[in-house]
């Protein structure tokens, strides 16, 4: 009996793919949200906790120029962002009833004739000195002229030396001639070495005297037509009206023009404002705190200026004003805060805020800290 395999027919099903679970976005932007929502809670309490939280102003010190009497503005010699020094000549101004004693013509005159006197003198110390300068400078070019003449042919002796001196080293080699004849050579080539280097010294010293000369030429020249401008504004100033006097105002402190309030030719009454003066070298803070926080302001303590723009720097209270006791309420207005605020002063750190004009009155935020101890009370 034969037995025969037969294949068996067994049927497998596809095996089905897991489905997979679509990532749920919302949840993650929820938890986001979540975290940087609690960052700035613990922020915002940590400078409250760790800070007290003050506003302030930046102020700069600003002179305004003010006249003592009423005056017309003849010429003003300054412009606006213009730095001038203590003692520099702002605006000249007119300044009278419109009548004087006979004599104001004849001392007007005199004036005019003074002052014509002084540009004449001015014009010819310009003709002198540009007339010295003509002879002194090109005498100094045309010896440097021949400093550099006389260089070229000590390196050109140089050469001719050397390349003698390499000749009779090959010929000592070949016993034609004796050592002592290089050494004698060799003492040549060092004298003329030495007159190399004098002669670049001599060049050095000549070239320093040739920019000397010139930049002293320029500044006094420079200086002389200054001159000469101002005495030539000052005599197209002289014709005024019959009584008027004339008078220069001076800058009373070093700083910078701000901002010019008159033109030319205006009047300008007695207490009004020409123009502002800032020191912008000299910047201080005066912040404002709560009564509460007095007690942390000491003198001399370091805190933390927060300008708009995020930029934080360094600074230091120098003093502080405070009311330490309860108005009575009788006194209370009812305009007036009941609780008073602190004022401070402070000043930045040297170095650590450029001065600007656009920094005057911008405001401020002042931090100090609670738990670090600084400064006296």
């Amino acid at each position: 009996m034969r037995l025969r395999a037969k294949p068996t027919f067994i049927r497998t099903g596809a095996q089905e793919a897991p489905v997979k679970k679509r990532a749920n976005i919302d949840k993650y932007v929820y938890i986001g949200l979540l975290i940087i929502v609690v960052i700035l809670v613990f922020w915002r309490l940590s400078r409250v906790i760790f800070y007290a939280t003050g506003y302030g102003q930046i102020l700069i010190s600003k002179l305004e120029v003010q006249p003592i009497n009423d005056v017309r503005i003849l010429k003003i010699y300054v412009r606006e962002g213009q730095e001038v020094k203590q003692g520099d000549v702002l605006y000249a101004y007119a300044e009278g009833e419109g009548t004087v004693g006979p004599g104001y013509d004849y001392q007007a005159r005199r004036d005019r004739e003074a002052l014509l006197r002084q540009i004449t003198k001015v014009s010819g110390d310009k003709n002198l000195l540009a007339k010295t300068g003509s002879l002194t400078i090109p005498a100094l070019l045309e010896e440097l002229d021949g400093k550099n003449q006389e260089k070229a042919y000590y390196e050109k002796l140089l050469k001719q030396k050397q390349a003698d001196l390499e000749r009779m080293q090959k010929m000592v080699l070949l016993e034609a001639y004796l050592p002592y004849n290089t050494r004698m050579l060799e003492d040549e080539i060092e004298k003329i070495r030495y007159q190399i280097m004098k002669t670049e010294t001599d060049i050095s010293l000549l070239k320093l005297q040739v920019a000397v000369s010139k930049e002293k030429q320029k500044t006094e020249l420079a200086n002389l037509n200054n001159e000469e401008n101002l005495m030539r504004s000052q005599l197209g100033l002289l014709w005024v009206q019959g009584g008027e006097r004339i008078g220069h105002f001076k800058a009373p402190i070093s700083g910078t023009v701000t901002r010019i309030y008159y033109e030319e030719k205006e009047v300008a009454l007695k207490g009004q404002t020409i123009m502002d003066i800032y020191q912008l070298g000299e910047i201080r803070i005066k912040a404002f705190f709560e009564q509460k926080d007095v007690a942390l302001l000491n003198i001399n303590r370091t805190v933390t200026i927060e300008f708009p723009d995020g930029v934080k720097k360094k600074g230091v209270i120098t003093n502080v004003y405070s009311a330490t006791l309860p108005q009575p309420p009788e006194f209370q207005k009812r305009y007036e805060p009941v609780h008073r605020s602190v004022i401070a002063d402070i000043m930045p750190l040297k170095y650590t805020i450029e001065p600007s004009r656009e920094l005057y009155k911008m405001s401020v935020k002042v931090y100090v800290p609670k738990f670090s101890p600084g400064g006296r009370p």
